[in-house]
């Protein structure tokens, strides 16, 4: 069947789509393109694009070179308007690191950026007859272009590295020709150890930097986000929790949509990236700091690296008319947690006889009641707030953490309940973006810069620690309550090719942290997971199965000849997410998929000291999220054989959000995987309150 024009296309030229030049699954006169919101495939002919070379997408322009004449033009595929460029003569090294000083052709400059023995930048617009070069002087050869390349509002933002400083050549357009200027302009801050990319893109005027953090690399997928602003009178990064109402479309190319003018979801970030499992499309909202993305084009490679090259062939292309209904926001929150966590709204209207039982009968159903149903409970009446049971014998369930991006409140969601609560007044809200690491015993440990700190958000008690410096770990935990006598919160980061191992111990009282690099003769490459506390010890795991220990009495640091890897072939840098968990005496090991193949799991037999596969856990409920694994006994639940993981069911409404969970039984995930919701920047923690 022949292909049809692309004008034909329904809601072509009104709607975002993407498009995909050079894929290795199109056909020779044919560009694929794809619906995002539907995953609906296209194959169509697009002449424009016929033949020629596409180097980067502007919106809905394309910047094309033809390899043989070195032609270079610009090509709208919504309007099918052409705007000739000069022949691109001088040899660029990088194609692809070019950008317009404005997405409206051909009211722009057009430039590439050069790293080879000489640095240098092209420029020209539309109706010149030949690119202007300006050669550039870095500080030394070790200098080049290594960042984003950028436009707006008639400036040109190429970024250099050297040696983790960061300078930034401007090229400003005026009448009487380009204006180079130098400008030293550091990065944002990290706030995460992790393998991250940044997407730079202009809304209005402003320019934001967003950075995407992964989980050990990014074929596993989305981490967490930061957003900065830039301060153009000072060239500085500001970090905000906001984009000011617009839509980020974010990939190989990077668009944003005004709110107001196209009607778009309002603090949203569509983002289009590569990934183990193929190419997945991320939405991330920044009204409530959730996730969620599903697989837009399957993987049929085993080299996730492959994909890489697929990735940066497709481009989002929003044309100028694009409108869009607005999504309803997500839903209210049904009840929340007063600063002593003793009173819970509740607006359901309750039948008055229920106040005419006895407190002594109510009293006898507490230990059945979760902790929430306990408060439910006290503020049907106020007979019933007389309770005298407190609320330590209520039942608590394991509960899904995260902190709003500004930071004025935490969220907890049961997955027992299927409800969501709110916290305010807790030190873990003392300022914006924390990152939380840890939790157990109803503690959690969270960091912001230098600052690490421990709390139990539900008794509000609190344990002061000193800062830890810039020192990052891929690992941390501690073996007991912060503020016992003999607490110790230890944290490990290490390198999988380096022949030593960094460690970070606090003992309660100490002023400051202990550091220390410990050698580590034998290969072992941990995964980012958190370390268990297990015999007065703390074992970490590698991602091939075997463990590392630590001993905090003699700072000593070795790995164990046995159990031997059960995961020879794991990738170094990690390929899933990991965990190791204490239950009933016994350490458990968790391989968790980065998409919806099996969980596996493995029991060490402490006599043998070897891995067993353990299909079952016919008496425990495990909760994982990125970094922790909980593990509780299924009695107190009511179900088993259960593997939460850190998302919900997605839901409009936001009411009754079924939790996620991968059932052991059938090997079935429910829902099903893709798709799901999670908050970023969470964790599991067990409410306690004693």
């Amino acid at each position: 069947m022949d292909c049809p024009e692309y004008s034909s296309l329904p809601g072509f030229g009104c709607s975002p789509w993407i498009v995909g030049t050079a894929l290795s699954f199109n056909e020779t006169g044919t560009e694929t393109l794809i619906d995002p919101f539907s995953g609906h495939f296209l194959k169509a002919s697009l002449p424009i694009l016929e033949g020629k070379k596409c180097l980067r997408c502007f919106r809905d322009w394309f910047l094309m070179f033809d390899e043989g004449s070195r032609e270079c033009f610009l090509a709208n595929i919504t309007s099918y308007s052409r705007v000739s460029l000069p022949p691109l003569l001088e040899p660029i090294d990088s194609l692809g690191r070019c950008a317009l000083s404005s997405q409206t052709p051909p009211d722009c400059t057009v430039m590439f950026a050069c790293t080879q023995n000489d640095r240098f930048v092209l420029c020209c617009r539309p109706g010149d007859k030949e690119w202007e070069k300006h050669d550039i002087d870095l500080r030394n050869r070790h200098e080049f272009f290594g960042g984003p390349i950028f436009g707006s509002k008639g400036k040109m933002y190429v970024e250099t590295c050297w040696w983790k400083r960061r300078r930034v050549v401007i090229n400003t357009t005026t009448s009487g020709g380009h204006y180079i200027e130098k400008m030293a302009m550091p990065d944002p801050n990290i706030t995460k150890h992790d393998t991250y990319v940044t997407f730079w893109v202009e809304s209005n005027g402003d320019i934001f930097l967003v950075r995407v953090y992964f989980h050990a690399r990014q074929a596993i997928g989305v981490d967490n986000i930061d957003v900065y602003q830039m301060d153009t009178s000072r060239y500085i990064w500001r970090r905000v929790d906001s984009i000011g109402g617009a839509t980020f479309f974010l990939g190989a190319n990077c668009v944003a949509v005004s709110s107001h003018a196209g009607g778009t979801q309002a603090d949203c970030i569509y983002l289009l990236l590569w990934c183990y499992d193929g190419i997945r499309l991320y939405s991330i909202r920044m009204d409530d700091w959730t996730i969620s993305f599903t697989l837009l084009v399957p993987s049929c490679t085993t080299d996730p690296e492959d994909w890489a090259d697929t990735w940066s062939a497709l481009f989002w292309v929003i044309p100028p008319s694009y409108r869009q209904e607005p999504t309803k926001p997500s839903g209210t929150i049904t009840s929340k947690i007063n600063r002593s966590v003793v009173l819970m709204e509740d607006k359901e209207q309750m039948v008055p006889m229920w106040s005419e039982l006895p407190v002594e009968l109510i009293e006898l159903l507490i230990p059945k009641l979760s902790f929430v149903d306990y408060l439910h409970t006290r503020a049907v009446c106020k007979k019933w707030s007389l309770i005298e049971k407190p609320i330590q014998h209520a039942r608590t369930h394991p509960m899904l953490m995260s902190i709003s991006t500004s930071g004025d409140m935490c969220r907890f969601y049961d997955p027992m309940v299927k409800k969501e609560y709110i916290v305010k007044d807790s030190m873990l809200l003392h300022g914006n973006w924390q990152t939380l690491h840890f939790s157990k015993y109803g503690w959690v440990l969270a960091t912001k810069g230098r600052c690490i700190y421990a709390e139990n958000p539900f008794t509000k008690e609190a344990c002061k620690l000193p800062k830890m410096g810039r020192e990052w770990f891929d690992g941390i935990s501690f073996s007991s309550v912060p503020k016992s006598p003999d607490s110790i919160i230890f944290a490990i980061r290490k390198y999988p090719l380096l022949n030593s191992v960094d460690i970070m111990l606090w003992r309660a009282g100490d002023n400051r942290w202990t550091k220390e690099e410990l050698p580590c003769d034998t290969l072992f490459c941990m995964t980012r997971s958190n370390p268990v506390f297990f015999g007065n010890e703390f074992y970490c795991l590698g991602v091939h199965g075997n463990l590392g220990v630590f001993n905090p009495n003699d700072m000593t640091w070795r790995v164990l000849d046995k159990p031997e890897p059960i995961r020879v072939g794991a990738n170094n840098g990690g390929d899933r997410f990991c965990h190791l968990v204490e239950f009933k005496g016994d350490l458990i090991a968790i391989f968790r998929p980065y998409d919806a193949k099996p969980i596996e799991m493995f029991k060490l037999d402490q006599s043998h000291m070897s891995w067993e596969k353990v299909l079952q856990l016919d008496d425990a409920v495990l909760f994982l999220d990125n970094w922790t694994a909980t593990v509780k006994s299924s009695q107190e639940y009511g179900c088993s054989n259960r593997i939460y993981l850190p998302f919900f069911e997605s839901n409009e409404a936001g009411d009754d959000r079924a939790g996620a969970f991968y059932d052991l039984v059938d090997g079935q995930y429910k829902p099903k995987f893709y798709g799901l919701t999670g908050p970023l920047n969470s964790l599991w923690i067990e409410p306690n309150f004693s």
